[in-house]
């Protein structure tokens, strides 16, 4: 029997999102509960290190329950440990850049919730350029896988 899965998460969370997809992707079930960080219940903070979501808590045959946290770490123990498509390449290099492009997409993530929630023009503006020029490099990357592709169909 396989372990059972309960994702602990927030509606809007993008790192929840991150799991989510991967737990999708490879037709993985498991129970979602949505809490409101804005009020994190007491059972959440005892399992929560950082008091952050995701959390992933895995409970296996003999009913022990572990909590996982931090979404680049539930992403690879489903990778791991989960069958269906494999989400990252066998080759050890190009698993490698997979990662540092999502560690990338969390740095990201982190300066547009900067953003959000500065009052301080100067500092949005920085941020604001500073996301834009990330996201550049995110198309100049994709523009390079997609050229490869083409390339070796040709």
């Amino acid at each position: 029997m396989a372990a059972a899965l309960k994702l602990i998460s927030h509606k809007l969370c993008p790192y929840v999102q991150r799991a989510v997809i991967a737990l999708n992707e490879k037709g993985i079930p498991f129970e979602r509960l949505d809490i409101d960080l804005a009020s994190k219940p007491d059972w959440f903070l005892k399992i929560s290190p950082l008091g952050k979501v995701p959390v992933l808590v895995v409970t296996g045959d003999d009913g022990r329950q572990v909590a996982l946290f931090e979404s680049n770490v539930i992403c690879e123990y489903i990778e791991d440990t989960q069958g269906g498509a494999k989400l990252h390449s066998r080759d050890a290099l190009q698993r490698a850049q997979h990662r540092a492009w999502m560690e990338f997409g969390s740095t990201i993530l982190s300066e547009l919730w900067g953003l959000e929630t500065t009052g301080d023009a100067a500092v949005f503006e920085a941020g604001r350029k500073s996301v834009a020029a990330k996201f550049e490099r995110v198309e100049q990357a994709l523009g390079e896988v997609i050229r490869g592709a083409f390339s070796a169909q040709v």
